[in-house]
């Protein structure tokens, strides 16, 4: 069933017991979602609690893991946050297939796996969903809930840089601005602070990038090897896939990232030319217009000649 802001506000306010889940390599969006929720949901006197995420990063930590629910807590009422389809579910949500009460989400691919689906494919971040979910509610918009809101928005849109920001991206910032909180000082620590891992991970995406279709393909390799001996972990990884569509003349940017089990997790980023879910659909995955994702169990070679094969068939359908 697809339901509307107010819907949403509805059956939240009828429910009780609620778990949030938030989605396997969790970004700012997903978590900061989450972390909104479990706020709002609590300051109007509902008992809410958010799924231990074993894959969250040291940065969006804060957001999440203070709401752990207690061993003896009993979910009555599953909400999912930033999901696009229940094969994104963290191990810890297998349980929860098939068993989603309410999905709050922005992915246009999103085919509303819940019993009732709100999903707003305009909105630039899952946050601006949620802030209008909680202003129905009724929940005060406290400076704990907005930075969770603002960070879920920031990292989405790019730091209001990507094509799916928004007048309410802007509008929603705004409000976390006059909430209080200090988005000069976010904005430092989300998109201008790196630790000497994620320096070292920069400089070898750089250095080792190929090029294809006379510039306008762009494919960068992570190996584990390279991973490990930097010392870099997800959080140092997290976002490196826009740095293919920073270079001038590139339309489609390929970050392949090897992970510990040998398998592949595949980021692509487009300009306004081309369509990053299409190119990704083709290889099983899916996503946004300008950012979407695939993984393979298959080695790096393999999925890499998948991939350029996939966005050079875009390429030249678009042309």
């Amino acid at each position: 069933m697809i339901v509307d802001v107010a819907g949403a506000a509805a059956a939240l306010q009828a429910a009780d017991d609620i778990l949030i889940l938030t989605h396997r390599r969790p970004d700012g969006d997903t978590a900061g979602c989450a972390g909104a929720l479990c706020r709002g949901l609590q300051q109007i006197g509902k008992r809410a609690y958010i799924l231990e995420n074993p894959e969250i990063t040291r940065r969006y930590a804060p957001l999440i893991v203070p709401y752990y629910p207690p061993e003896d807590f009993v979910p009555a009422y599953v909400v999912s946050t930033d999901i696009a389809e229940e094969k994104l579910f963290p191990d810890t949500a297998e349980r929860y297939k098939s068993k989603v009460d309410l999905v709050i989400d922005h992915h246009g691919s999103n085919d509303g796996f819940g019993k009732k689906n709100l999903i707003r494919p305009d909105a630039g971040g899952c946050a601006e969903v949620l802030y209008d979910v909680l202003t129905a509610l009724g929940v005060k918009f406290t400076a704990d809930i907005a930075e969770c809101i603002y960070i879920g928005v920031s990292t989405d849109t790019g730091c209001f840089k990507f094509s799916n920001t928004t007048a309410h991206s802007h509008a929603v910032a705004a409000a976390c601005l006059t909430a209080g909180i200090d988005g000069g000082e976010i904005n430092r620590v989300l998109f201008e602070t790196k630790s000497r891992p994620r320096f070292e991970m920069e400089r070898i995406v750089f250095d080792t990038m190929e090029f294809h279709e006379n510039g306008a393909i762009a494919v960068a390799v992570l190996w584990r090897r390279d991973i490990d001996h930097a010392g870099a972990d997800m959080d140092d990884l997290d976002s490196i896939a826009s740095l293919t569509r920073q270079i001038e003349g590139v339309q489609i940017g390929i970050t392949l990232t090897e992970k510990p089990d040998g398998t592949v997790r595949v980021s692509v980023r487009t300009t306004k030319e081309m369509d990053a879910a299409a190119i990704c659909k083709k290889v099983g995955g899916g996503g946004h217009v300008r950012a979407a994702g695939a993984s393979f169990t298959c080695g790096m070679a393999e999925a890499k000649a998948a991939m350029l094969k996939a966005a050079e068939e875009q390429f030249h359908a678009a042309k």
